[in-house]
């Protein structure tokens, strides 16, 4: 600590405060933050900078929380958990941000994320490490961060697990938004289970198969998009049923 500098502390027990520090001058983050964490860097138009950390590994968050919220039209960025790190995984974590002065320059360090505001129409993009996008739209208040990239192309993925019983599971990657239907087939091409048919936003999806009501045997699956771009996709899968 330093002489003329507010702290916050959030403890259960006491505060044992040392009468040096181990080094005169030196900012000690290491113990916190690990190197193999992912970092997002945030740098507004006045100048002001934020880290918030993505934890690789095992980690107690609750460790990570920060002070509370300040005055309005200050400057801060969190997790909407509080918390200055969080894990990233294939569900989307939200960022709050208040006092910013655009343009914002986002920039990813040691991992790859994919990015987007909350409609997910103005900003969604893939980062990799050592990528940034800079933000104009002063409107923009949360962005949103997933480990999960936008697919590159369509696909269809085999289900899982196969041969099932009496559920399995069936993902697909969509590149554009696209209007989908997915059918279950049986062997002579009768349809029977409709498991998707609306539309649906670019990324990964998955859908639950369950098959108690039907007998053992080989099954298809097919899947038909059309994308906002006008690209068709159809691709069928076989799965087996064993009970």
């Amino acid at each position: 600590m330093y002489p003329g500098y507010g702290y916050f502390a959030r403890c259960t027990g006491p505060i044992i405060v040392p009468e040096s520090p181990n080094k005169k001058g030196e900012v000690v983050t290491s113990k916190f933050f690990k190197e193999s964490w992912g970092k997002l860097l945030f740098t507004d138009a006045d100048g002001n900078h934020f880290v918030l950390y993505v934890v690789n590994g095992e980690a107690d968050l609750s460790n990570y929380e920060l002070p509370p919220i300040p005055p309005s039209g200050s400057f801060d960025i969190r997790f909407n958990s509080g918390r200055i790190a969080e894990e990233i995984n294939n569900e989307f974590k939200i960022i709050d941000m208040m006092g910013v002065t655009y343009p914002l320059t986002v920039r990813v360090e040691g991992m790859d994320i994919r990015l987007q505001d909350e409609s997910g129409k103005t900003i969604n993009v893939n980062l990799k490490s050592g990528e940034d996008i800079v933000i104009s739209d002063a409107t923009i208040q949360k962005l949103m961060v997933s480990g999960e990239m936008i697919p590159a192309e369509y696909a269809l993925a085999q289900n899982y697990p196969n041969p099932f019983n009496p559920s399995t599971r069936i993902s697909f990657s969509l590149a554009v938004d696209s209007k989908v239907s997915l059918k279950i087939f049986d062997i002579l091409g009768q349809e029977v289970a409709s498991l998707v048919n609306q539309d649906l936003s670019q990324g990964v999806h998955t859908y639950d198969f369950n098959a108690a009501r039907i007998n053992s045997g080989v099954y298809f699956y097919k899947i038909e998009a059309t994308g906002v771009n006008g690209n068709e996709f159809v691709d069928v899968k076989k799965m087996i049923l064993v009970k």
